[in-house]
Formats: structure tokens, C-alpha cells, sequence
């Protein structure tokens, strides 16, 4: 991190990275995602009121909140992207959905819209509830967007400084090296963990990444190098529960290389201790495909929590949360092949 300038004891992410905290499993989990194209500046309550989100994403959240606070599910991530000069279009808004395929899978599956601004809401209805309606914004869909690669760097200042701080220099230096027509570098709304600043989720694979460098997160774009190096500045797959089955999967990833973000995957829990509120360990199952031949293969691994770290989660909060850090135990995995 570039942090030489920082007041260590100012900023949550300085204060967290000195006092040992480990990324690993601290990432968010979602079975899908909705980017849309929002103008700066953005408040802290952004998705609490309609203007500048069109009064329908509100009605959405308050929907999936009702809906989690009755069930404890909660599977979406709403964020607004910021508009760039290069890609944004006059009058237009940019909406992306993200949707987690069935089964083991590599990539969110994407569908991509340019929508006149008066028409987003609409969109967002007919993509979450009238199917039917879908159609009426066929012509606004952007063809091929399942090739672009999205980099989303959190730079959302309002909700905690540390992000503006350590993210935009971030975002302007990967924004101005590595995109291109296949990659595009966005300003993102706040996703979780701004104590691990800066951070970015890249998409359509779904992982996060936080504490990054200049040059670490231009390695992670170029997916080459040394993953050891790495290895501190991983949170997680949103395609795997936070904690225990994202340790397994971080594990997993250290194990098979770069190609392993390629490969398709699924994780699960099969047991875990009876401590509802503070777990200690689990047993996780990680399902994958080998790339050539396909076969299936079973990995089992025992995950526990090995200590805390505490240390502020925000840089306007003085107390402390503790953060548990994970190890995957030498000597517990089991991989086996799948019969087919």
C-alpha cells in the first residue's frame, strides 16, 4: 500500500495492515449483482433514497431487505459505477447484471444495457420481477459484454475516507496502464471492506482483492507472476460463502495457479461447530473440473479459526471488531476423483 505519507493511526486500512490482518475469507458473497451508471458525487445514504437512483432500485432494496430480515438470505450486490468519458454515452445510463450460473461455474454470467436515463427504473423492474417486459429493451442491449472484463475500484469516499484516500490513485493508475477494449477500469460504490483498502472486485469471475499496490494490482490484471507474492492481498470468491469455504478456495488457488480462476468450481459446508454467533471451524467441500479432461474432482479440507485481529472496521470508529483469521489445517484434505 502507499501508505508512506499516512497517519497509521487515521486510516482503518493503515491501522488494520499494521496490526497483522489477513484479507483471506473477507470477501462478500452474492448470487448476483446490478452496476449501474450513477454521476458523482455519490452520499453515504446513495441506495437509502431515490435521486439520484431511480425511485424502483429503492423499492428493490427495500424488498431484498424485508426479504432478509424473514429469512436471513440476502444474495444481491447493488452498486453504482461512476460515468467515464470513454465509455458513458450523453443522455444514457449504463446497466449491468451479473447472475450466478447453476452448478459449479468460473464467470457470472453478464447481460449488459444502454438505457436512456428516464428508463432505468423500468429496466430494473422488468430484469427483477416482469419478465415479460424484458423484451421492450432488447434494442438497448450491448452486444458481446460477456467478453469485456470489468475492474471495479471502491473509491467511495463518503462511507469512509480510507477509499478515497488509497482508491482513486488506484483507479487512476490501472485506469490510465491496463484498460483497453477488452478491460475497462470503473470508479465503484462501496461493496464491503474498505479496512482492506484499496480494493477492487473483478468481474465477471467475482473476486476481490484489497490492500493492493501499483504493482500487485497490475500483476492481478495481467493474471501472471508469483501468486505466493499475492497471497495477503486475496479476500475471496463471491461465489463462495465469506469465512471458512473461501479460505478453502483461497487455499486451492495457491495450490493450482492462476489457472485455478479459470476453472470451473462450487463450495459447501458439510459441518461446523454449534457456536452460531462465533464458529471456530468447518468442514468444507470444493467441487472442480480439471481444464482438459474435465473429471470432476472432490476437495475436503478442515478450516478453522486460528486467532482474531482487532482493530477498528472503519476509520470514524474507534472501537474495535475482531476479525477472525483463517487457516486451512496441513494434513486434513482429502481430493478424490469423481466417477463418471
Amino acid at each position: 500500500m502507499s501508505n508512506s505519507t499516512a497517519n497509521t493511526k487515521t486510516y482503518c486500512n493503515c491501522l488494520a495492515e499494521e496490526r497483522g490482518l489477513a484479507p483471506q475469507g473477507h470477501a462478500g458473497s452474492f448470487h448476483d449483482a446490478v452496476l449501474i451508471e450513477t454521476p458523482l458525487p455519490w452520499k453515504r445514504g446513495l441506495f437509502q433514497e431515490a435521486n439520484p437512483l431511480p425511485q424502483e432500485m429503492i423499492d428493490l432494496l427495500q424488498r431484498w431487505l424485508a426479504h432478509y430480515q424473514e429469512t436471513g438470505e440476502y444474495g444481491h450486490r447493488p452498486l453504482v459505477i461512476a460515468p467515464d468519458e470513454a465509455y458513458s454515452h450523453a443522455g444514457q445510463r449504463r446497466v449491468m447484471f451479473y447472475t450466478r450460473p447453476d452448478g459449479l461455474f468460473a464467470r457470472y454470467e453478464k447481460q449488459e444495457y444502454l438505457v436512456p436515463e428516464e428508463h432505468v427504473g423500468a429496466l430494473l423492474e422488468a430484469w427483477y420481477g416482469d419478465q415479460a417486459a424484458l423484451s421492450d429493451f432488447d434494442r438497448y442491449r450491448v452486444p458481446h459484454a460477456d467478453a469485456i472484463r470489468d475492474i471495479l475500484v471502491c473509491t467511495h469516499g463518503t462511507v469512509d475516507v480510507a477509499c478515497a484516500k488509497f482508491g482513486y490513485p488506484l483507479y487512476k493508475h490501472l485506469r490510465d496502464n491496463h484498460a483497453d477494449e477488452t478491460l475497462r477500469v470503473w470508479r465503484v460504490s462501496h461493496f464491503g471492506g474498505h479496512v482492506f483498502a484499496p480494493t477492487l472486485m473483478d468481474m465477471p469471475t467475482g473476486h476481490y482483492w484489497g490492500y493492493l499496490t501499483e504493482d500487485a494490482a497490475s500483476q492481478i490484471i495481467r493474471r501472471a507472476g508469483d501468486i505466493k507474492a499475492l497471497s495477503g492481498h486475496y479476500r475471496g470468491w463471491a461465489g463462495a460463502q465469506h469465512g471458512f469455504q473461501q479460505a478453502a478456495e483461497h487455499a486451492l488457488w495457491q495450490t493450482h495457479g492462476w489457472d485455478w480462476f479459470g476453472i470451473p468450481r462450487a463450495a459447501e459446508t458439510i459441518s461446523q461447530d454449534d457456536n452460531a454467533e462465533n464458529p471456530q471451524w468447518a468442514d468444507v467441500r470444493v467441487r472442480y473440473l480439471t481444464p482438459k479432461t474435465l473429471n470432476e474432482y472432490v476437495h475436503e479440507v478442515r478450516v478453522d479459526v486460528s486467532h482474531t485481529v482487532a482493530t477498528p472496521p472503519s476509520t470514524d470508529h474507534e472501537k474495535e471488531y475482531p476479525y477472525p483469521q483463517y487457516r486451512v489445517q496441513d494434513g486434513e484434505s482429502e481430493v478424490s476423483q469423481v466417477a463418471s
